[in-house]
């Protein structure tokens, strides 16, 4: 597979047989870091579907063109969407779930800030946010896909709670009477919940409970918060082929 790029949302200029000019920072990445050549192919995205095949036909550490000669309408989404509701958790561990749930087909990543999250303030928060958006990208470059899932921005526990839809939604529970899997052959949740280290207090648990969630837990183990994350993404995207 060609190497991928991110574009944006510049669909107009992307057009088969015409000339696309990368953005300074891509321009970068491509000449330095995949230390490509003119006549080397590529392949660029928006992130809104579909990719388009090019040809550098120009390149130095300021500036690439590329030659665009077709689009190609391929998707590579899951067949069921699920969103993934994270609880905020160390930081290195957040980067890899935000990574890992990209890979694993979520559409979009909701980090939520728990009763054992730790703590945040506003500006770290802002930064941290525009950093997960920046990781979902080079997932997305990575794992082919065409559609940059959104990463929303912190809410409290609460506010996620009262803004979505939870009788579709599975909990992450170790005390649970049923499994996900059970859940997911049953009836495919579409939104995963889970949480901090250290779990979800039983408050938690009881209030996403009243307003629809399903709890479910995963193994007859205790799990890691980001362990947790991507056992439960890939084993619905398993079930759902």
């Amino acid at each position: 597979m060609p190497p991928r790029i991110f574009v944006g949302d510049d669909v107009r200029a992307l057009s088969p047989d015409s000339e696309y000019r990368l953005s300074a920072n891509a321009a970068r990445h491509v000449a330095l870091a995949l230390r490509m050549r003119a006549g080397d192919a590529l392949t660029l995205f928006t992130g809104s579907g579909g990719e388009y095949a090019g040809t550098i036909e120009r390149i130095d550490a300021r500036e690439v063109i590329a030659r665009i000669d077709r689009h190609d309408p391929i998707e590579r989404e899951s067949a069921r969407p699920v969103t993934l509701a994270q609880s905020l958790i160390a930081a290195e561990m957040m980067d890899l779930v935000v990574r890992k749930a990209v890979e694993l087909g979520a559409v979009a990543i909701a980090p939520i800030f728990a009763a054992r999250s730790q703590a945040i303030g506003v500006e770290r928060a802002g930064r941290r946010t525009a950093h997960w958006r920046q990781i979902a990208i080079a997932a997305c470059e990575q794992c082919g896909r065409n559609r940059v899932p959104g990463v929303r921005d912190i809410v409290t526990f609460d506010d996620w709670c009262e803004s979505s839809s939870l009788a579709t939604a599975a909990i992450l529970d170790s005390e649970a009477p049923q499994s996900l899997a059970v859940r997911a052959r049953q009836s495919p949740p579409q939104a995963i919940v889970v949480g901090p280290e250290g779990g979800f207090t039983h408050e938690e648990v009881r209030s996403a409970t009243a307003r629809g969630a399903t709890p479910v837990h995963l193994a007859n183990r205790v799990l890691r918060s980001e362990t947790a994350a991507i056992a439960a993404l890939a084993t619905l995207d398993a079930i759902g082929g």
